[in-house]
């Protein structure tokens, strides 16, 4: 089974021939035998995250532009120039400072950190800002080469990275329903999109 099925049944799909239904999505619910991007999309979701696919850049767009639109974001934070021409081909209103009328922020992100569904955030991704800093509603956008197994891990990966201009403020953001949980005010709706293919 390819790995973006198995992400489809994990988001909804329906019981198998058996009648048996999926089990509720539980933190680290999976098994050695399952890759590390099917790791970080249960216990992703499983945090609260909203996760969306898209498997080329129309779906980018349409997954943005669905966000935006149900959940009534007036103004984005942005200042990445490759997320700004997504911004601006849909014609949202965006600014590259934050402000008290900021209700998103749309940033990329260092890595997705399979072992607990977080997304470890640096300097170099929020211009700088602390998490708490940011607006309450954050949309990650993320390809599938940043997943990674562990905290460890990533930190390795970032230090071999950037290890000209290694990133300050290194931290990880999760949904708000951490191990069913409400959590810190630090904790903010996030929303992944996960591009599997620019063109």
């Amino acid at each position: 089974m390819s790995m973006w099925k198995k992400i489809k049944q994990i988001l909804g799909a329906p019981p198998d021939s058996s009648g048996k239904e999926d089990e509720d999505l539980e933190f680290v619910t999976f098994t050695k035998k399952d890759p590390i991007d099917v790791q970080f999309t249960k216990n992703f979701i499983s945090g609260g995250g909203m996760f969306f696919y898209s498997e080329n850049e129309q779906t980018v767009l349409q997954h943005l532009n669905d966000i935006m639109i149900n959940e009534n974001a007036e103004e984005v934070v942005c200042f990445d120039k490759e997320l700004e021409s997504l911004l601006n081909r849909l014609n949202i209103k965006h600014s590259k400072r934050y402000n008290q009328n900021s209700d998103f922020a749309f940033i990329k992100c260092e890595y997705l950190v399979a072992y607990d569904g977080s997304i470890m955030l640096s300097s170099h991704k929020t211009n700088g800002r602390k998490q708490e800093e940011m607006p309450g509603n954050i949309i990650v956008y993320a390809t599938p080469k940043q997943f990674v197994a562990n905290v460890s891990e990533a930190l390795t990966k970032l230090k071999y990275a950037k290890k000209d201009d290694i990133p300050t403020n290194i931290s990880s953001i999760r949904g708000k329903n951490m191990h069913d949980l409400q959590v810190s005010s630090n904790h903010k709706n996030i929303y992944l999109i996960l591009a599997e293919e620019i063109k």
